[in-house]
């Protein structure tokens, strides 16, 4: 049964949450407004990582990322001293599936863009009524926050070929600093560093990064950064409620997190599908869209798991942050013994790819 609910049914923000929320409304008949933010895009050179469960998700709405996006099959964990073998590697021993895919938010973007096709109508203010809306800038809740007094310096990289299907992720003195391959010779590279940090003067000057680079991540060889250097201030943000009346947050204003795990989009990715394995059941028995009750039962569903997730990484944020050497010795151990646990490694992928399910 076809169900007419066009202009019922508003998104506010014309980013990719948005645009990822109208196609999965589209996919149950549900045809929804886009209300653009009237903010000028702007280039970015930000890359995303997508989990193997995320990617078949998008791919579950006609979302195919993997013409654009860079398959990972591994991750390479080091503890401080990266020169040497790494402390401990993550891979799909058994299924031989790739871990994650690594994309530009900009080519994802336009996957998003080429899935949409002049399906939908955008306008540029918000319609007097609106049975259902889907806020993806701004909420009026309260939410738990705290600021990292720390900045996450990206750019891309360009480096001699290699079979680069490896992410890896650094934990050294001056901040976690992420190697996210995008193909055999492209590498974008995201860096979160203290405020006060004396590296900013050299993140911020390209002759002295690529020395830099080049000195100290003998991985890569002949690094050149052929992009800008983007940088922006990390912090915590964390929605009490979910929805407000007949409003639903999705995205980062809903739940914002440290880049170190690269989860920030999957935990939306999630969120998205969770509504609409709701709607999907819910609208065939003649639910209206803003019902209380489907409102309350995507808050029960996402509420208390992406809180877990979040203060999750953020735990593991806080760890890594600790520099005294004993710490630093026993994390390295800990690294070392994993492999020794390779249960305890499979239950680490499955909650990096999934999130929680309670």
């Amino acid at each position: 049964m076809k169900n007419d609910f066009f202009d019922e049914i508003a998104i506010i923000g014309d980013g990719i949450t948005a645009k990822l929320v109208a196609i999965a409304f589209n996919q149950l008949k549900i045809m929804p407004i886009l209300i653009s933010n009237n903010k000028k895009k702007i280039h970015s050179n930000a890359s995303i990582s997508i989990s193997n469960h995320s990617q078949k998700i998008l791919l579950s709405y006609g979302i195919d990322i993997k013409k654009k996006a860079n398959p990972i099959y591994s991750i390479k964990l080091y503890e401080q001293n990266y020169r040497i073998k790494e402390d401990v590697i993550f891979f799909n021993k058994k299924s031989k599936q790739p871990l994650s895919f690594v994309i530009l938010k900009n080519d994802l973007e336009k996957i998003l863009d080429e899935n949409i096709n002049n399906k939908f109508k955008i306008i540029k203010s918000r319609p007097k009524q609106s049975s259902l809306v889907i806020n993806t800038i701004n909420s009026p809740a309260k939410k738990i926050s705290w600021n990292y007094n720390e900045k996450a310096f990206t750019f891309i990289i360009k480096h001699t070929k290699l079979l680069n299907f490896c992410a890896r992720q650094l934990f050294i003195e001056a901040g976690p600093i992420a190697f996210l391959p995008l193909d055999s010779n492209i590498t974008s590279v995201v860096f979160s560093i203290s405020e006060s940090s004396i590296l900013i003067e050299t993140l911020n000057n390209k002759i002295l990064l690529e020395k830099y680079l080049n000195k100290n991540f003998p991985f890569l060889k002949n690094i050149k950064v052929i992009s800008k250097v983007e940088n922006f201030p990390l912090k915590f943000d964390f929605l009490t409620s979910s929805f407000f009346e007949n409003e639903i947050y999705l995205g980062d204003i809903a739940h914002r997190i440290h880049p170190i795990a690269g989860q920030g989009w999957n935990m939306t990715v999630r969120d998205v599908h969770t509504l609409h394995k709701i709607y999907k059941e819910k609208i065939k028995y003649g639910y209206n869209l803003s019902d209380k009750s489907i409102l309350k039962d995507f808050e029960k569903k996402t509420k208390v798991n992406n809180l877990i997730f979040a203060a999750s990484i953020d735990l593991i944020r806080k760890t890594f942050k600790l520099k005294y050497k004993k710490i630093s010795v026993g994390r390295k151990k800990v690294f070392n013994e994993l492999d020794t646990y390779p249960e305890l490694k499979r239950e680490i992928i499955k909650f990096a790819d999934k999130g929680l399910n309670f």
